[in-house]
């Protein structure tokens, strides 16, 4: 009896060892990691504690062309897969940066840094808008560690006019490397499609001159040199040069929102602007003489308004840092001094008694 139980318990110790050796030569197919694939196409946002940081990730289909906005700059990549390795050029083909890439699903992913320890949780926010889908012919506009250089001669072939597309949005410089070369810098929606040449004609500038535009991404950006644009011969050495701006330097979108500003001429109130909104309001003369209604087209640094009619047009032009704004009136120019009316109500402002 004895000789069979043992016979048994060699047989029963026997099959385990067996099955514990089939185990070890055995893939478990049970935790195999998933094929590694690539990124779907379009904005994927930088998410901390559950929220949207504003840092982003732009994936292409192609994996190239895609960029990482830090909310300061935007840096160029492309990105390759070997294996269940992530393999990025980050700002330049010579950067190998590695990372390990999780998904939890079609839209939610982690992306661990290699060399730094540093994960970022990303979750796909949509398609953006157009990133990756730029005409091929048109040059982003992507400033890294060095500004963006426009020449007088990179316009000759396109009749003077410079295009780019903004690839993030941020508040940017323009600075011209001489004061006889007059630089127009016009910022659109979409693509002008009428013939560069006709630019001037269409549309108005958003900046004539030095200056600081805030600007979206995937806007528009036109770049008229005043320098001939029919001979390649006629262009000097001059430059236009893009940065991001200096805060103290930094111009709103739109100049004057609701509120009232007084206009000051040689340091003495001239006149009040009072906007009912960003396009509609009245003036009021400071010595109580009365005023009129008005009509306001604000485009960057420039603005039309239209004085008691929609038949007056007055063009008003503005720098940055000194809130100095040139109206060109129609038998005169005047150049006012603006400041905010700190608590002032459009709606029951009325001008102060005079001392």
């Amino acid at each position: 009896m004895k000789k069979i139980i043992a016979v048994v318990l060699c047989l029963i110790l026997a099959g385990s060892a067996l099955a514990a050796f089939s185990a070890c030569g055995k893939k478990d197919e049970s935790g195999t990691q998933p094929a590694a694939v690539p990124f779907k196409a379009g904005v994927w946002a930088v998410i901390e504690n559950g929220e949207e940081t504003g840092k982003t990730y732009t994936f292409t289909d192609s994996m190239t062309e895609c960029s990482f906005d830090n909310g300061i700059t935007a840096i160029p990549f492309d990105y390759r897969i070997e294996g269940q390795d992530y393999i990025f050029h980050m700002g330049s083909a010579d950067d190998n940066s590695s990372a390990n890439v999780i998904f939890t699903d079609e839209e939610n992913a982690s992306i661990a840094w290699a060399d730094t320890g540093v994960t970022d949780i990303v979750k796909y926010v949509g398609e953006g808008e157009g990133k990756g889908e730029a005409p091929s012919d048109v040059r982003r506009m992507i400033i890294n560690s060095e500004p963006v250089v426009i020449t007088a001669k990179d316009g000759f072939d396109n009749a003077g006019v410079t295009e780019l597309l903004c690839d993030a949005p941020a508040t940017y410089s323009f600075t011209a490397s001489d004061e006889d070369t007059t630089w127009k810098v016009y910022v659109l929606d979409e693509r002008f499609e009428d013939g560069a040449r006709y630019l001037s004609q269409a549309k108005q500038p958003a900046l004539e001159g030095n200056g600081s535009l805030a600007i979206d991404a995937d806007k528009y950006i036109y770049i008229l040199c005043s320098e001939s644009a029919f001979s390649a011969d006629a262009a000097s050495d001059a430059t236009l040069t893009i940065d991001y701006a200096d805060e103290e330097d930094v111009t709103p979108g739109k100049l004057f929102s609701k509120g009232v500003w007084s206009a000051s001429v040689d340091g003495k109130v001239d006149t009040y602007f009072i906007f009912d909104d960003e396009a509609n309001g009245r003036t009021e003369r400071a010595d109580g003489t009365g005023g009129v209604p008005f009509t306001c087209e604000q485009n960057g640094l420039t603005a039309v308004f239209h004085f008691g009619s929609a038949d007056d047009v007055t063009n008003a032009k503005f720098s940055t840092g000194d809130n100095k704004g040139t109206f060109e009136y129609a038998d005169k120019t005047v150049v006012y001094t603006f400041e905010a009316v700190s608590g002032a109500d459009p709606a029951t402002f009325e001008v102060p008694a005079a001392e």
